[in-house]
């Protein structure tokens, strides 16, 4: 683990304490399997795909929050990527939209039940399982909404095209 990611990992941990002490291990086994439902419901299994020039993978619009984001990001491997080299394409019949193109005065708007696309320009992946991380941030709600998945890259040509 690297250092940077010590302490909001160790703040996940000592939240779950916190609410195990407080409400019970119940609570937190709740929890902990209303988390690995909504990562298994969001995510579409095995979409991490490669592309030309990258990688692209989906999302079944997350039962999160639906609506307009102001900004998005993207990390891969624990790397922020520019935002010039990643886009989405929120599967209602619009086109792709470069990261960099979403604002608060132009937002992106995921709609309920669209299957989302998202693609980053990082060149060759490599082999093994990798770790994305996207951020989006909500014109009218705070606090970001975040969703972390870790899989390895197929070969495109495979899965939903």
């Amino acid at each position: 683990m690297r250092g940077r990611h010590l302490g909001p990992d160790l703040g996940v941990v000592l939240d779950g304490l916190r609410i195990a002490h407080e409400f019970g291990f119940g609570s937190l086994e709740e929890m902990a399997r209303v988390a690995w439902f909504l990562e298994r419901s969001v995510y579409e299994p095995e979409s991490l795909r490669e592309a030309p020039g990258g990688v692209r993978f989906a999302l079944r619009n997350p039962p999160l929050r639906m609506g307009a984001f102001q900004a998005i990001d993207l990390f891969w491997d624990g790397r922020l990527l520019p935002r010039t080299q990643c886009s989405v394409r929120p599967g209602d019949g619009s086109s792709a939209r470069p990261f960099d193109s979403v604002t608060r005065a132009a937002p992106v708007t995921l709609a309920p039940g669209c299957r989302v696309e998202f693609f980053a320009e990082i060149g060759a992946p490599g082999p093994g399982a990798h770790t994305l991380k996207l951020e989006l941030r909500s014109l009218a709600i705070p606090p970001t909404v975040w969703f972390q998945v870790s899989d390895h890259v197929r070969p495109a040509g495979t899965g939903h095209e």
